[in-house]
């Protein structure tokens, strides 16, 4: 199975997305595609589905193949329940199976099927969208940032799944640990061009910082031709009549040459004066209802702490920001904040930006001129540093992309010129190149930098403290987030080491072994039987008699099933602990 794109164009408004481009992909494929945010990385990913059509060119799809897509932000029919919406895509061709359902949504932290994804947070609504495309037969598998609102258990058990991925595989992530496990192929989108390179992300890196330094020195060396056909273009009229038609021909065109010039975003912070009592927490604990957060802990912050916050989603990361922001109050415990204190707040929540609201206006309400190392600047000049060209800083929010947006919020934020940082999943929708900077930032803050974050490449790289939401409580580690990672895998398996050592080291009984390949035939064939008689049921709706019976059979064949795919989940555990 293969996608091909033929001399393909495509436009969004101004801005030019991919330019002439050709290059071929196929189901054997798996791709991390790149590139700074704004140059389309999502429409690539909607020109492969369809959902966009290229102005010019071709893209060109073997036939029968079956593309399941992961959007950033999925929404269902909340009318349905869960095992549903995930069915609604079986066909007789392609069918999903009850219990892959149930199972799939067993692994992803859903016990019961038969809710309905009513007032679902963002991380459940992607949970719920990864079962539905992961269960749905395809042929390729498409994902736009898989990994944004999944805590560490389930972005680890999604790389692993991924790796295991038999099918094609195309994904939009700033996850630089999944890129390196999962993909053997990277595309790069660049000044409207594509480029393919073989290899997992650090391969790319060098890959990369090849063809730059290649296309450099091209571009210097045409810069230099295009210099003295300038120069002798310029001579005086009479020697003109003498040139030679085909040198200015060539003239021409070289002057029709466009250079990418490569600009690197720059900024540089004044640091404001940060007093000696910065944030002291004593014995502080924090519910809502009968849920506790967290309950008597404490710490003292220092100037140089970068903190990376972790924890599963909802053990209260967010709501800690709050408490030390004046916006949520302890239950008990003291809470003392320096005088000094200048707060920068990045959110997770581009809803807090107003789309109608102009780029530059939307920085100038924190303020038209910025202080930095430099000197004072415009927040017109501030945009340009951080790739927002003047022709952008004058449209609506609601034009730039998900990445855009949250590169603006960050720009806010740094433009306050704060001595302390919170930084609320920073790295959701950032493109690698401007995560890098951000990086680099934090790293050079002088001052101390609160984040929470899933993103395990990003918090290895800037942390020296972690604070762990765990068993209500909050733990305090040293370690790198992979280490902290590497000891609770450890923990877990020496924890299924000691219950597997109360079952016999041989194979899972010959009964239960038995039994298990049993229900594998009946549940399936029984399945069929239900849908045979619910299609009966709606052809006798004028024979009452009738109607009765087959009432009955249904239900009670719902109940013999239930019972079987019960006791079938009960089989897979028990053989879980003979593997």
């Amino acid at each position: 199975m293969n996608i091909t794109f033929e001399n393909t164009s495509f436009k969004y408004i101004e801005r030019k997305i991919l330019d002439n481009v050709s290059f071929s992909i196929s189901d054997t494929d798996k791709i991390g595609v790149v590139g700074v945010n704004g140059t389309g990385k999502t429409t690539m990913l909607k020109l492969i589905l369809g959902i966009e059509q290229p102005i010019s060119g071709k893209i060109i799809k073997s036939g029968g193949m079956r593309i399941n897509y992961l959007e950033q932000d999925p929404k269902f029919d909340e009318s349905m329940s869960l095992f549903d919406i995930i069915m609604k895509d079986s066909t007789k061709d392609n069918p999903i199976l009850d219990y892959e359902v149930n199972s799939i949504l067993s692994k992803l932290g859903f016990d019961d099927s038969s809710v309905k994804p009513v007032n679902f947070s963002g991380g459940q609504r992607k949970r719920l969208a990864i079962a539905k495309v992961l269960v749905t037969p395809c042929d390729i598998l498409i994902l736009d940032e898989p990994t944004n609102h999944l805590d560490n258990a389930l972005i680890l058990w999604l790389e692993k799944y991924l790796i295991k991925w038999k099918k094609g595989l195309i994904m939009v992530t700033h996850d630089r640990y999944f890129l390196q496990k999962v993909c053997n192929k990277m595309m790069e989108l660049d000044f409207g061009k594509v480029y393919l390179y073989d290899g997992n992300y650090d391969s790319f890196l060098g890959l990369k910082a090849k063809r730059i330094e290649d296309e450099s020195k091209a571009m210097k060396k045409l810069k230099s031709i295009l210099k003295v056909e300038s120069e002798w273009m310029g001579r005086s009229v009479e020697a003109r009549r003498t040139k030679n038609k085909a040198r200015i021909e060539r003239f021409e065109k070289l002057s029709e040459t466009k250079f990418n010039e490569y600009k690197s975003i720059e900024f540089s912070s004044v640091s404001t004066y940060l007093g000696k009592k910065l944030i002291s927490l004593k014995n502080g604990s924090k519910a809502f209802g009968d849920k506790v957060l967290f309950k008597d802990f404490s710490f003292d912050l220092n100037r140089n702490d970068i903190i990376g916050i972790v924890g599963d989603n909802g053990a209260g990361k967010s709501t800690l920001f709050k408490i030390l922001m004046g916006l949520e109050t302890l239950d008990s415990g003291e809470l003392v904040l320096g005088e000094t204190l200048r707060i920068g707040y990045f959110s997770q929540n581009l809803e807090l930006i107003d789309p109608e609201i102009r780029v530059i206006d939307y920085i100038n309400e924190e303020q038209s001129v910025i202080e930095t190392l430099d000197g004072a600047i415009s927040s017109s000049t501030l945009l340009e540093r951080f790739l927002f060209p003047k022709e952008l800083q004058y449209t609506k929010v609601k034009m730039l992309s998900g990445g855009e947006k949250r590169r603006l919020q960050l720009i806010k934020v740094l433009a306050k010129n704060p001595n302390i940082l919170l930084f609320d999943e920073p790295t959701n929708d950032l493109d690698l190149y401007t995560l890098e900077v951000l990086e680099d930032y934090i790293m050079d803050f002088k001052g101390p930098v609160l984040t929470v974050s899933h993103d395990r490449y990003f918090l290895d790289k800037i942390c020296n403290m972690l604070f762990i939401f765990k068993n209500e409580s909050i733990e305090k580690t040293l370690d790198s987030f992979s280490e902290y990672l590497d000891k609770t895998d450890d923990d877990k398996i020496d924890s299924e080491k000691v219950s597997k050592q109360r079952i016999k080291k041989n194979k899972m009984p010959a009964k239960e072994r038995n039994e298990l390949a049993k229900l594998e035939e009946e549940i399936p064939a029984l399945e069929e039987k239900l849908k045979g008689l619910n299609v009966e049921i709606k052809k006798s709706t004028t024979d009452y008699t009738k109607l009765m019976d087959i009432q009955k059979e249904i239900d009670e064949l719902s109940i013999v099933i239930e019972e079987k795919t019960n006791r079938y989940f009960e089989l897979l555990a028990i053989k879980e602990e003979y593997e």
